[in-house]
């Protein structure tokens, strides 16, 4: 039996056309482009920030972020077509897309000291970083300038801003503190010059709560540092805090729980002090000239208007007046007087404001009577000295000279001038006292001493006489003696006589017996 094996044939292999080597790079590409597109897909927009200095920025390396938390990396940095200037290329993350609004501000936070403290001192281990602070447009942008200093409020910080209308700048800087009942409770986040170029603006931050007291009331000044100040009324020393001390501040007040909470935004007076703050407005402020003819030091602008122990104005400008007529010099005062303030009430009810008629009616019937304005020492320390209305009823009659650019009232010499002046009246009549004194004392030198001189020799001759009569040597004191023996036996016999009288009143018809 024979095996019938099947020929072997030669069955050809198939081949892949390609290599089973290359499927891991292929691979590998293929994850590399998905990771790239995946890049590209996440990777958010690309934005520029300018600023001026690139100060603490490295490209590649130096971090935007919001929060805390990184949004972006810078880069590339580059010079600004100015030459003036940097520019900061960085890419954004995705998701911080919708923060890139029109009016989003960027900063580079590093360590500074500023007048509201020191801040950015944790970037000096982990280095600079670029903060934002998105804004509230609807318009998008690529494009911003950079901040060169950090924004003292961000847009969610809870609070309100409120301008104020200042002369001037005085000690304030950004970063200034606001106090409420020396609480800091908000800070100057900016201010600017006016366009007409006579005041500034500042902008000031306050924070939630307590921007719910600032109201329609309040009022706003000045506190930088210690306020010194020294009038006719004394001396006041007042002093928010020691950093007020330092780099200045502002302090508001007033207003209650019935007036309307400010809105956002508004405007408000920033005054010099206090005092000036909270001093009473007056609807009617009228301008008076007051000329003196003494001596002004001590009065300076601002020192009270007295009336009977009423403020009613405040000096508002001294000059010197030249009259051109005498030649001779006068120091003209000028004066803001709120004459409504002794004119609108009554004894028994207020009155309605006067108008200006029945002002100029008062002021005239008073100055009748003897109303004058005089100079007077408001505090013998400091030698300041303020202007009081007073009446003197026997002072020269006088008017108010309504037809000047500015009225002047009637003035009368101070009170110091005017005991000088009686001192000066005291010696001057001393000295004519003297004066006649003098004349009598040479009158007598001149006639009565040459009479006087024969008189007293007489006088003494006659002493000498009398003397020698009286000297108990002299034949008259002899004589003298011997009479008033004589005298004393008289009398003894007289004595007698009355003893026997008395005895026998007889006798005095019968005689004496021969026995007795």
């Amino acid at each position: 039996m024979t095996n019938d094996i099947p020929e072997a044939r030669t069955v050809p292999r198939l081949r892949s056309p390609i290599s089973l080597i290359w499927i891991v790079p292929l691979i590998a590409v293929l994850i590399g482009l998905g990771l790239a597109v995946n890049a590209v897909l996440q990777r958010g927009p690309q934005i520029e920030l300018q600023f001026a200095s690139a100060e603490g920025l490295e490209a590649n390396k130096t971090r935007v972020k919001y929060k805390d938390v990184m949004i972006g990396t810078v880069s590339a940095i580059s010079l600004a077509e100015d030459d003036h200037s940097v520019k900061v290329a960085v890419q954004m993350d995705k998701g911080a897309a919708k923060l890139l609004v029109d009016d989003s501000r960027f900063w580079v936070v590093r360590p500074r000291i500023a007048a509201g403290g020191v801040s950015g001192l944790s970037t000096l281990l982990s280095g600079a970083y670029i903060a934002l602070d998105p804004g509230k447009s609807s318009t998008t942008t690529r494009e911003f300038v950079g901040l060169e200093a950090p924004p003292l409020v961000v847009g969610d910080m809870p609070g309100r801003q409120f301008v104020l209308a200042a002369d001037d700048l005085g000690s304030l800087d950004i970063g200034a503190p606001v106090y409420f009942r020396h609480i800091a409770v908000g800070r100057v986040v900016g201010y600017a010059l006016r366009p007409d170029g006579k005041g500034v603006d500042i902008r000031v931050f306050v924070d939630a709560p307590y921007d719910r007291f600032v109201t329609t009331a309040t009022r706003f000044w000045h506190a930088s540092g210690i306020d010194l100040s020294v009038g006719a009324d004394g001396m006041k020393l007042e002093m928010q805090s020691l950093l007020s001390l330092a780099a200045g501040g502002i302090a508001f007040a007033g207003g209650d729980s019935d007036d309307a909470e400010a809105q956002e935004a508004a405007r408000f007076t920033l005054f010099a002090d206090q005092t000036a703050a909270f001093r009473q407005l007056d609807s009617i402020v009228q301008k008076y000239v007051l000329v003196f003819n003494e001596s002004v030091r001590g009065l300076t602008v601002g020192a009270p208007v007295d009336f009977r122990g009423l403020i009613a104005g405040e000096v508002s400008r001294i000059d010197l007046d030249l009259n051109g007529g005498r030649g001779d010099f006068a120091m003209a005062v000028e004066i803001n007087l709120y004459p409504e303030r002794f004119a609108r009430q009554t004894r028994s009810r207020p009155v309605s404001v006067p108008t200006p008629q029945a002002i100029r009616k008062i002021l005239d019937g008073m100055v009748a009577k003897g109303l004058r304005a005089q100079m007077r020492s408001g505090n013998l320390l400091t030698g300041q000295r303020y202007v009081a209305l007073e009446f003197f009823p026997k002072t020269k009659g006088a008017s108010i000279h309504w037809n000047r650019p500015t009225p002047e009232l009637p003035t009368q010499p101070g009170s110091l001038d005017s005991l000088q002046e009686q001192l000066l009246a005291v010696v001057e009549a001393l000295q004519g006292t003297l004066k006649r004194t003098d004349s009598l004392i040479e009158h007598i030198d001149r006639d009565v001493v040459p009479e006087i001189a024969p008189t007293l020799r007489d006088a003494r001759a006659t002493l000498d006489r009398a003397n020698a009569v009286l000297a108990s040597d002299a034949p008259l004191q002899a004589e003298m003696r011997d009479t008033l023996r004589e005298v004393g036996r008289a009398a003894s016999s007289v004595r007698n006589l009355a003893d026997l009288l008395e005895q026998q009143p007889q006798a005095l018809l019968t005689g004496r017996k021969a026995n007795q």
